[in-house]
Formats: C-alpha cells, structure tokens, sequence
C-alpha cells in the first residue's frame, strides 16, 4: 500500500480493468441506477479524499455518458492518479474532443485528489513523456490544470513537436492567451519581460512548429528566467529548423537587455556538464545580444567538441562576412563590471566573498587563459604548458569542485615538480572520483600529445623518488601512475614505502585494497599498445573496432585520432564508413565533403574519386544490410537531400553508374541551397555520362 491506493491500482492493467468491469456488472444484479444517483460526483468526492472507490464511481459514470467531456476528464484523473498514464491520455483527449474547454473551469491538483499523489505522479510521468507525444499531452495537460502554465506550455510545445501537428495540444495551451504574435513576444523581449515572452514564443511555435525564429526567441526568453534544462531541451529544434538567411539576421536585429543573458551564457560555459550543447546554446545567446568576442571563444569550444558542426560554421562565417567582432565597449568581458573602491557592499567586516574573488592587476595580466574552461586547460596540458593550465584552473578550484578538476591539478604540479601541491590534489580527486575513472588504463598517458611528453612529465616523480627511495609522497603518486599503465606488480611494490609511512592515510587504503582486489593480480597491457594512444594506434583501434561490428569505439577511436592529428591518412575515410554502419547519414555527409577536399577534388576528375566504404568489412553480407538501410531511408525521406547525395556516391564507389545518377539527381533536385555543391555537381554529371 503506498499513498493509500489500493493495491488493485498497482496490479497490472488487465487485472484493473477487470475489476472495473465486475464493479460495473453489479449495476446490473442490482437494478438500474436511480436518477438521484450522481456517479461523477461520488468520483470526484472518493478522488479527493483518496479513496478506492474513486475507479468504481468513475467508470459508472462514464458508462451512464460515454461521451460526457466531465465523465471522461474524472477517468483520465483517477487513471493518472493510479499511475495508468497511457490510458488517461486516451480519456484526456476524448474529454477535449467533446469540450475543448473542459479543463479551463477546474481547479489546483489539491482539489481534485490528494496533493502528495498529484506530485508523485507528475515525477513519474514527466521523465516518460520526453520522447512519448500522448504522455507530453498528458503532462502539459495536468499542469495546466495545475495552473503551472509555464512547464505545461513546454510539455504542450513538446507534444506538437513529436506529432508533428497535434491540434488538441495546441487549442490547448491557446485558451488562456489572446496574442500568439511574434510581435508581442519580440516586444517582450525588449521590455525583459521573459514570463510573457515565454508564453508569446510558445504560441508563436505551435503556430509555426518549422519555423526556427520561434524557438529561439522562446530558448532566449528561458534564458533571461534562468531556465536551463528547459532552454537545452528546446535548442535543438533551432538547429534543426533554421535557415542561414533568416535566423541569423533576425537575431542580429533583436533589442535586448543582455545583463541576464550574458550572466546565463557564462554559467553555461563554466558549468560542470557542460558540453557541445551548451556551448552552441551560448553561442547563441551571445550572438543575440551582440557580444561577438565571446560568440568567437565558445565557438572554439564547441567546434573542438564536433568540428563539422554546421550552426556553429554559418555562425562564425556569418560574422566573418559582416565583420562582427568584439563585445560592446561599455565592458571587455561579458561580466558585471567590477566594483570601484569605495562601493563594497559587503558589511564591515565580513570577508570577501569565495564566489566573486577579488582581481588584480597581476590577474589581470595572466592572460585570456585565465578566463577559460577546462578544456583550455587540457589543450594547456597536451603542450607542457602548465603554468597556463594552473591560471586557467584556479578559476574552477573550491572545495566543492568537480573531480576532474583535482585531477588535472595533479596533473599540472607535478609538471611543475611541485610534488607536495600534486599528493594533495591527487588524493583529493582520488577520494572523490568514482571505481571506474580510479582504474582507467592510460588515464594520463591521454593527456600528453606526444610519448616523449609524457615521460618528462613522469620523470618529475621518478627523480625525486630516486633521489630518496625511502621517502612515501613520489612513491604513492607513482603508484597511481603505474595502475594507469597497467603495471599492477610495481604499482604494489611503490606503495609498500608508502603505507609504512602513511599507514592511516585514507588514499593508501584505498589503493591497497584495490590492489588486492583480483582483477589487479596480474600485469596488463591495454590492447596490446601498452602507453600508445598515438593517433596511428587509435586509428589501428578504430579499425580493428570496426571489424568486429563495434562500430561506436570506431567512432570514438577515430575522433580521437583526428584531435592528435586531423592529416592522418584514412582517417576521414574510416569516419564515412562509421557514420555509414551507424545510420548517421548527416554526419556521414558531413564528413564526405571533408573527404573531397581532402582527396581535392576540385580539381581533379569524378573518377580519381576514393569512397571504399565496404573495404572495411570483413563480411560483404553485412555491408549490403548497411547499404539497404541507407535506401530505405532515402525512399523514406523522398524529399530530403543528403541521405540521397550519400546513397548516390555509395552506388558510384561500386561502379553502379545507373543507380548513383537516379540518386544523385533526386539530391539534385530536392538541394535547396542558393549554390549547389560544385564537387557534388561534378559526380552528378559524370555518373550522367558513364550511366548513358
């Protein structure tokens, strides 16, 4: 029994259904219903008081009037409040069909049945509903109801999203506002009244769902409320929607306050997940309220995440046409200016507060990579140059901080050959990081662009440790150096020095039982390429990955090939062929117009052309699966243009001259673009001339 529901409601729905069709067969043993009988009523006052036999009542008054909006709406209450989502969407709708209005007149979730239920159910149902259209409806539906418009309007706008048009879900969130015009929001916008608009883009989008502009006034409006989980979820139908000529020039065209924006840009820069996601959002954000300047760093950052993304290209390009460059003059960085002396606000007395340390002019001479992220701080690392790292790094170091950050800090003293600074960060990180980072084989081999790199980086540990074997400090940090390197028997044999120094050293516990543990007995060396992540050996991992059908550590090894070394030959080659066996045709499109600039075809002739994408299966078979897939979902997507440009070059890597000039010239065809790509146009023509 949970929240006092009957323990029918948690049975399967088979057996709750039955039980609703036997409490609705007595009607019939015991006569019919008198006229003074209000089932819906009885429903609503058994609902509200959590009562079992709310079901009971709702199902009889829904077989008295089956089409009744109120009858079906008490069903679709009860059935969430048990937890049958799918079935209350089912008489959620039904409801609206007969009144679109019906729920305008109700209450909070509290009126309608047991508040601690009604919060429980919305946290069970809203993870469900991401990629789920009636559960979305649903959701955005009881908020609603809840008077909570705010999340239900992006459940609501979600909804339309997943069904491409879902008229319920838009008539829905549209009887509580007047003005849906673009217009009201853009002038919400300007006044920073995000609440209002917020509401002015959602129904802007459901009007237009492909339309880009919409949602990105609604993610810069999320953003001015400080929204963003919401703002990340809905970001991604802008990529997908917008159009270079209009999405940009309107964004340049926006008037607002960018104080709030710019605060919510630099959180999501700084923030401990972020990712390319984030960077593009800040991108974006940035972009609308003109600081170009930091439009261009979170561009870096997010092209060294994904270097063929394609909003993020248009962006920089854009910019570059029309000499954007710089952040408004009224301040050099997208940050509050600091305070003059003499208007500290902090009371007298108090210290200075840890999240806003005070900046000199010694900090301010540290540089730009004082201002970074950690990934400037890992680009720092894979140079040597640590003292960068070290300023980038004290910007992220409290005590709160993430564990990558003490480990890149251990990282980075022991570059310097400050040893006690690395046994304290390291342990730091140590203590905090999770089984699975403590044991990852060539964790810090990783970070160095090259081996030699590496081995001066660890000769700082050596040489103090050779210098003194009886003392404990190099010899625990080169224990963790050699679990890394898989040398298990010589990471135990450095940690001896140290547990007798140090033997209630909460680290040196640790490592002793992890090195205890059977999966640390013998030496191991990762794949074969002991300490070898070198772009050639990724590579070597990526194919041999690939063979085997693992086709996403394919993917993985290649990226990281061509972050060491984006010349390496048949790299490019090896990413086609994995987006290929994945099904990511975009980016397998992508990368093959990498592949003819690498192989120049601009200027050399179609038939020069090297696409040898079934040269890296070991099984004809299986490349013919990949490749019917690849047709089904062009013959699926009969107007798209990409999947078509793919299928037609695959056709013409094996000499299928009829069938690539039948592809290509649906992409013909269906390619919007102002200027066609003049390779492809050159494959186009001469699969024409050997087909004929």
């Amino acid at each position: 029994m949970i929240y006092g529901a009957p323990l029918c409601l948690r049975a399967s729905r088979f057996v709750f259904v039955a039980l609703l069709m036997l409490g609705a067969s007595s009607l019939f043993a015991d006569g019919p219903d008198t006229e003074a009988t209000n089932w819906l009523e009885k429903s609503k006052t058994a609902l509200k008081a959590g009562s079992d036999e709310a079901a009971t009542f709702a199902a009889r008054a829904l077989k008295a009037s089956p089409t009744s909006a109120d009858a079906n709406q008490q069903m679709a209450f009860t059935l969430f409040w048990a937890g049958h989502f799918e079935d209350a969407a089912r008489y959620m709708r039904r409801a609206l069909a007969s009144d679109h209005g019906a729920l305008l007149n109700q209450g909070p979730l509290s009126e309608i049945m047991p508040n601690a239920d009604a919060r429980l159910r919305l946290a069970e149902v809203a993870p469900k509903a991401v990629d789920d259209t009636d559960l979305c409806f649903l959701t955005g539906a009881v908020l609603m109801v809840d008077d909570d418009r705010r999340r239900a309007l992006a459940f609501l706008v979600r909804a339309e999203e997943l069904a491409g048009t879902d008229s319920q879900a838009a008539t829905l969130a549209n009887n509580k506002i007047d003005d849906r015009s673009r217009t009201r929001a853009e002038l919400a916008l300007k006044t920073s009244d995000w609440d209002d608009a917020v509401r002015a883009f959602t129904y802007a989008a459901l009007d237009a769902p492909t339309v880009a502009e919409n949602y990105a006034g609604l993610v810069i409006a999320l953003a001015g409320e400080g929204d963003e989980k919401t703002a990340l979820q809905l970001v991604g139908n802008v990529y997908a929607r917008y159009r270079y000529a209009t999405l940009l020039p309107w964004l340049r065209g926006l008037t607002i306050e960018p104080t709030e924006l710019v605060k919510f840009a630099k959180r999501l820069e700084s923030s401990g997940n972020r990712g390319l996601a984030q960077y593009k959002l800040a991108c974006l954000i940035y972009f609308s309220c003109g600081y170009y300047k930091s439009v261009s760093d979170a561009a870096v950052q997010a092209l060294m995440l994904d270097k063929l993304d394609d909003f993020v290209h248009d962006l920089v390009a854009y910019m570059e046409r029309n000499k954007l460059t710089g952040n408004p003059v009224s301040t050099s960085q997208p940050e509050p200016p600091p305070e003059q002396p003499g208007t500290n606000t902090e009371p007298p007395g108090s210290e200075p507060s840890k999240d806003k340390p005070a900046t000199d002019s010694t900090t301010e001479s540290a540089g730009q990579l004082a201002d970074g992220t950690l990934e400037d701080a890992r680009l720092a690392i894979r140079k040597g140059a640590y003292t960068d790292a070290l300023k980038v790094l004290d910007g992220f170091t409290r005590e709160d901080a993430e564990p990558v950050v003490y480990q890149l800090l251990f990282v980075v003293f022991v570059g310097r050959g400050e040893l006690a600074e690395a046994s304290t960060a390291f342990q730091t990180w140590f203590l905090k990081a999770k089984a699975a980072e403590r044991k990852r084989l060539n964790a810090l081999r990783e970070m160095f662009a090259t081996q030699d790199m590496f081995d001066a980086w660890r000769k700082q540990i050596l040489v103090v440790r050779d210098a003194d074997p009886n003392v404990g400090l190099p010899r625990l940090l080169n224990t963790y150096v050699e679990i890394t390197r898989g040398r298990y028997a010589s990471a135990r044999d450095e940690l001896i020095v140290a547990r007798i120094e140090s033997p209630a050293n909460q680290t040196v516990q640790a490592l002793d039982r992890m090195l205890e543990s059977d999966e640390f007995i013998q030496d191991v060396t990762p794949e074969g390429l002991p300490d070898d992540p070198s772009p050639k050996a990724l590579l070597a991992k990526g194919d041999k990955s690939f063979r085997t059908g693992d086709y996403e550590s394919a993917k993985s090894f290649y990226l990281r090939a061509m972050e060491a070394d984006p010349t390496l030959p048949f790299l490019n080659m090896g990413l086609v062929r994995c987006y290929f066996a994945l099904g990511e045709y975009e980016d397998a499109v992508r990368q093959l117009q990498v592949l003819f600039a690498e192989q120049e075809m601009a200027t050399r002739e179609a038939r020069d052309f090297q696409l040898a994408l079934a040269a890296g299966y070991d099984d004809e078979e299986i490349f013919g699966k990949h490749l019917q897939a690849l047709k089904d979902e062009c013959e699926a997507r009969p107007l798209s243009s990409k999947p078509w440009l793919l299928y037609g070059m695959a056709l013409l890597s094996r000499s299928d001259f009829a069938g690539a000039r039948d592809a290509l010239k649906v992409w013909y065809e269906n390619d919007t673009s102002k200027v066609r790509d003049p390779i492809a146009l050159k494959f186009y023509e001469y699969a024409r001339k050997r087909a004929s």
